[in-house]
């Protein structure tokens, strides 16, 4: 059984540019979290957050960045790896 993930609203992720699906700008990207899937499948889960400035935004819309991320990314920022 797959553990879940836990990722706090507002949480600073630092993902590669390999490690988002889809990544049109092909570049590493620091996101704020807002919502993770909490049930990876294959590896990846769906995310959405922040690119744009900080947990508080400076978009108008819940989110700016919605994508597949690597669980293996997730963990390594959540572990203080990065």
């Amino acid at each position: 059984m797959t553990e879940s993930l836990q990722v706090p609203a507002g949480t600073l992720l630092h993902l590669l540019a390999w490690e988002i699906s889809p990544n049109p700008t092909n570049r590493d990207e620091l996101v704020w979290a807002v919502v993770v899937d909490q049930q990876p499948a294959g590896g990846m889960v769906r995310m959405r957050g922040h690119t744009c400035a900080g947990p508080i935004p400076d978009c108008a819309g819940g989110w700016c960045f919605e994508a597949q991320v690597s669980v293996a990314a997730i963990r390594a920022n959540m572990g203080g790896a990065r």
